[in-house]
């Protein structure tokens, strides 16, 4: 079986649509999971209104009917979840019928633990794309590249860089790979690239090429567009965080990964600068650094 683990707060306008798309998969044995996070508009009353009529949809809230952020909501649904598997998919985003299907059949395949499918763009009225355009294309080019390869994607290096993986609602994890991970992130709006660095010094991931999931970019979106001081301090926090698992680093025989997380944090910011120029030229890391920072 598979858990899906949907966080929700306040999406009301975004999350029929998300919770149609997986009670609609082709692949049918699974568990919607709706952990709300003390949402006000209406979009809780929602996700029970799918949980009266379809049993493979639950509801869980905090004790308190509290708001207490992404990391502690997503233990909440780890916590309950049940299934081998645990696939995220975001209450304002969209699966295609056949998104857990084809991630299945792709572990089987590669007989990996840890899969992640591209991404379909769907951009709505009042979005701001900058800082997608300059980031989510160009990542996810090097996993088509590395796929025709027929390679998996090792990102035990790569991650300690940047977010190899844009977005929790194109990734599925074993169950048990995900609860070795710590979700205390150390900036929590990187939580998923917190998830994706602890995984990838376990296993390799699997990819799929097709866009099976659709990335709505609303006005209400998360633009990750923030001052230059708050890019430095949220890099150099989540830098040390990182440096906090060298021991493990060290134990899996990632040397090099080591000897770099003794590195000053700015090490990693010029290496990803270096990374963004040598794959897309210097206009594009420039373009990238303007639309990251307000």
């Amino acid at each position: 079986m598979i858990s899906v683990l949907m966080t929700s707060y306040n999406y009301v306008v975004y999350i029929e649509k998300a919770i149609q798309s997986v009670l609609t998969q082709t692949f049918g044995d699974l568990e919607l999971l709706v952990i709300d996070d003390g949402s006000q508009d209406g979009s809780l009353e929602l996700a029970q209104s799918f949980a009266k009529k379809d049993p493979r949809v639950r509801v869980i809230r905090h004790s308190d009917g509290g708001n207490h952020g992404l990391p502690e909501t997503l233990k909440l649904g780890i916590a309950n979840a049940g299934g081998e598997w645990i696939a995220f998919l975001e209450s304002d985003d969209i699966w295609e019928p056949e998104c857990l299907e084809k991630r299945l059949k792709r572990l089987q395949y590669t007989q990996a633990k840890a899969v992640f499918n591209a991404i379909r763009p769907l951009v709505m009225p009042g979005a701001d794309t900058r800082w997608f355009d300059s980031y989510v294309p160009r990542v996810m080019r090097e996993h088509t590249y590395r796929i025709k390869r027929g390679e998996l994607v090792q990102l035990s290096s790569s991650s300690l860089i940047e977010n190899k993986i844009p977005t929790f609602s194109c990734v599925m994890l074993h169950a048990e790979l995900l609860r070795q991970c710590s979700l205390d992130a150390p900036v929590p709006r990187w939580l998923d690239w917190w998830i994706w660095t602890q995984v990838a010094q376990r296993t390799a991931f699997s990819f799929v090429p097709e866009q099976l999931t659709v990335w709505r970019l609303h006005a209400g979106s998360y633009n990750h567009r923030i001052s230059l001081l708050q890019y430095i301090k949220d890099n150099r926090r989540l830098w040390n965080g990182f440096r906090r698992l060298r021991t493990q680093y060290w134990e899996t025989g990632k040397h090099w990964e080591t000897l770099f997380l003794s590195c000053p944090f700015w090490v990693r910011l010029l290496a990803r600068f270096y990374l963004i120029a040598y794959q897309s030229g210097v206009r594009e890391t420039l373009r990238c650094i303007q639309n990251r920072i307000r």
